[in-house]
């Protein structure tokens, strides 16, 4: 009779027990990472009021058209996690309908330096001559009665030095802080916010949109999108992780016109109802 053989080996149970260890130390590791991972909130109103600008120029887009600020102020807070992990931030501004245009935005690019002023550098390089004199006479010689003469040499000495200082000044280096633009043919612009010794991410931030819109036009919704990302760690890779991301629907309308205001409470009231 031929024995019974089991389709395996020890050989084979060896391996797989390393294996085994792997799938529960795999599930363990991540969520430790979960653990650490920022949690962001962004708050921002739900309706806005546009001033007009009365002494802004018409855009080439409306000819007959006017220039309204938005003033849109996004407030980010940290809630969970390590706020050093949050690189950047992006905000969107975009109008879903393509009515408006994008006229100018802040804030812009801008570079900050984390030195208080510019780099001086300085060398120094001294060169000279000298030239020195010994006394002549006669030396007596101790062990005997002779005398030893000494040639006498030149009695006096001279010193010639000349110092060159050069001196060397270079710009810092600077870092992006924001940087911003339009998309969506202009139809929309984005801001990201870098991380900076010199601010914080956390707090309030204002940003300023100004649009061409028609010269009969009272209000308007937007859509502001914000999105925290930074460098998560995999194993021994890293790689790009958004660790928060909201969108939202604002209604605009302009500043003194209370019918529009009415308009856009009651056009966030109807999408509150109908989500």
């Amino acid at each position: 009779m031929e024995p019974i053989t089991t389709g395996f080996s020890m050989d084979m149970i060896r391996i797989s027990r390393p294996l085994f260890l792997l799938s529960l130390t795999l599930p363990l590791s991540s969520g430790l990472a979960q653990a650490e991972r920022p949690s962001v909130d962004f708050d921002f109103g739900s309706t806005a009021e546009c001033r007009e600008l009365l002494s802004a120029e018409p855009s080439g887009v409306y000819p007959d058209g006017k220039i309204v600020e938005l003033k849109l102020r996004i407030s980010v807070h940290l809630t969970a996690g390590d706020l050093d992990k949050v690189d950047e931030l992006r905000i969107e501004v975009v109008d879903c309908d393509r009515k408006i245009r994008v006229h100018s935005f802040e804030p812009n690019t801008r570079l900050e330096s984390r030195m208080s002023e510019d780099i001086q550098w300085s060398r120094t390089i001294e060169t000279g001559a000298s030239l020195r004199a010994a006394l002549g006479g006669e030396v007596p010689v101790f062990l005997g009665t002779g005398v030893a003469n000494v040639t006498p040499t030149i009695n006096g000495g001279k010193t010639n030095r000349e110092i060159v200082t050069e001196v060397q000044k270079r710009i810092a280096p600077k870092h992006v802080v924001v940087t911003s633009g339009t998309i969506d043919s202009e139809h929309g612009v984005f801001f990201k916010l870098h991380r900076s010794p010199q601010s914080s991410l956390e707090g309030v931030h204002e940003l300023t949109v100004r649009f061409a819109v028609p010269k009969n036009w009272r209000g308007d919704s937007i859509q502001v999108c914000c999105q925290a990302t930074g460098q998560e760690k995999f194993l021994w890779l890293k790689q790009q992780a958004i660790w928060t991301h909201a969108c939202s629907r604002v209604a605009v309308y302009l500043a003194g016109d209370a019918r529009a205001r009415r308009a856009a409470v009651n056009y966030i009231k109807q999408r509150s109802v109908g989500s």
